[in-house]
């Protein structure tokens, strides 16, 4: 009987997820360490509708 081959993903889309991880800790660092750097991004926030 020959062992059975585990099912390993690509190193590819091992590497990748690692990468996307990894930018969401350095993202929260620096969110801590330097809020002035991410102060002046848009965030999206509704504004009124002028009448016309």
């Amino acid at each position: 009987m020959e062992p059975k081959k585990k099912n390993k993903p690509n190193s590819l889309v091992i590497i990748l997820f690692a990468l996307v991880v990894l930018m969401v800790i350095v993202y929260f660092i620096l969110v801590t360490f330097f809020p002035a750097v991410f102060s002046s991004l848009n965030t999206g926030d509704l504004q009124p509708v002028p009448n016309k």
